[in-house]
């Protein structure tokens, strides 16, 4: 064999090498470009046009290929409001439902008949690496936080009232409430518990 040609192959062992053993951090880096880039490009949805999943238990970890297929569709994606976070750089689009494309890019709606301002209000997200990428903010919010929700139409303002961390058993958190409440859901550091964030409506505007 050529030296040329045993010289590209190695650099391309070592390039092959280079990319699997940072591919995570590549995955984080894009899901929060991508975030950044359906932001600036989304166009909310109509959510009767959808019928997505609202299975917790079937999401998968965030892999890179999510990522980069939901960068190329995320005009298919039910896209229904936004929320932002300014205590912690947090904005991102929310979406209707928990299918693995969708959770790539935002947070999705926990239940189909939910609503913003009405009851509990919730929304889960991935935790990554990167401090900024989706819900990995999270983990540096503190309590009296604002939260903003907004559709088409209005914006809803919540303050955060608890701080939790549970086990993936404790599906109470997501009971409806008297008092309209948002509750947001991450994995922990370690993804063997749940972060959860409790908030409650303090005004609506249109």
């Amino acid at each position: 064999m050529k030296r040329w040609l045993r010289w590209v192959i190695g650099i391309c062992l070592i390039g092959s090498g280079i990319f699997f053993l940072t591919s995570s951090i590549w995955k984080d880096v894009i899901a929060d470009s991508t975030s950044e880039y359906v932001m600036e490009h989304m166009e909310l949805q109509d959510e009767d046009e959808f019928n997505p999943s609202y299975d917790f238990k079937a999401v998968t970890p965030l892999s890179l290929k999510d990522v980069l297929q939901a960068r190329n569709r995320f005009h298919h994606l039910p896209t229904i409001g936004v929320i932002s976070i300014p205590d912690v750089s947090l904005k991102l689009p929310i979406i209707k439902g928990l299918d693995d494309e969708s959770l790539a890019v935002g947070a999705g709606t926990m239940h189909p008949d939910q609503q913003m301002g009405k009851g509990n209000y919730a929304l889960a997200g991935h935790y990554l690496q990167h401090e900024t990428a989706l819900f990995g903010p999270l983990h540096e919010i503190e309590i009296g936080a604002t939260i903003y929700l907004q559709d088409d139409t209005r914006t809803y303002e919540y303050v955060v009232t608890s701080l939790e961390t549970v086990s993936p058993e404790r599906v109470d958190v997501l009971d409806d409430t008297s008092t309209p409440t948002i509750t947001l859901i991450t994995c922990t550091f370690d993804t063997t518990e749940r972060l959860i964030v409790k908030g409650e409506l303090v005004t609506t505007s249109s």
